[in-house]
C-alpha cells in the first residue's frame, strides 16, 4: 500500500510499483470516463483493504512488500475491467436515482415556465393590438371615416303600407 500512496501523492516512483491507478483512471478520455475510472479505482481499493485485513487475520501480521506486489501483479485487464464495468454500473444506477428524484421538480418548472413566459407576452401583444386597433377606429370616426354599408335591395324591409 505504501508504494501507491507514494505513487499517487506525486513522489518519485519506486521500484515495484503498482500501476493500477493509471491504468483504471485516464483524464484524457474526459470527464465521464474519468469518473467511472475514479470509482473502479475506488472499487479495487475496497478489495485491496479487504485483502489485507483478511491477510492480517490470517497471519497476525500486515501483507508484506512482497504481498502487496503480488496482489498488484494478479490485476489483470480482466479484472480492471470488471471493476470498470461495476463502476460504470454504480454511475448509472446513480445518475438515474438523480434524475428520478429531480423529475417532478423538472416537469413541474418546465409547465411552470413556459405557461409564463408564453402567456404574459401574449397577453400583452393582444391588450397592445386590441388599443391600437380601437385608436384607429376612433380617429376613423373623429374624421367623418365610417364604412357604407349598403344592403342589397332584396335584403331590405318594404315600409310597412298605410291605409
Amino acid at each position: 500500500m505504501e508504494a501507491d500512496t507514494a505513487a499517487e501523492s506525486g513522489a518519485s516512483v519506486e521500484v515495484g510499483y503498482n500501476s493500477v491507478f493509471e491504468r483504471l483512471v485516464d483524464a484524457a478520455e474526459g470527464d465521464a470516463a474519468t469518473l467511472v475510472g475514479l470509482v473502479a479505482y475506488g472499487l479495487y481499493k475496497i478489495g485491496k483493504r479487504e485483502w489485507a485485513l483478511s491477510v492480517r487475520q490470517a497471519s497476525g501480521h500486515p501483507p508484506t512488500r512482497e504481498d502487496l506486489a503480488a496482489y498488484a501483479q494478479a490485476q489483470t485487464q480482466t479484472v480492471l475491467d470488471s471493476y470498470r464495468s461495476k463502476a460504470n454500473e454504480i454511475v448509472a444506477s446513480y445518475a438515474t436515482a438523480v434524475l428520478e428524484s429531480e423529475r417532478p421538480n423538472v416537469l413541474a418548472e418546465a409547465i411552470r415556465g413556459s405557461f409564463m413566459r408564453s402567456f404574459w407576452p401574449s397577453f400583452a401583444a393582444s391588450v397592445a393590438f386590441a388599443a391600437i386597433l380601437s385608436l384607429i377606429v376612433v380617429i376613423a370616426a373623429i374624421n367623418g371615416f365610417g364604412i357604407p354599408i349598403e344592403w342589397p335591395a332584396h335584403h331590405r324591409v318594404a315600409p310597412p303600407v298605410q291605409r
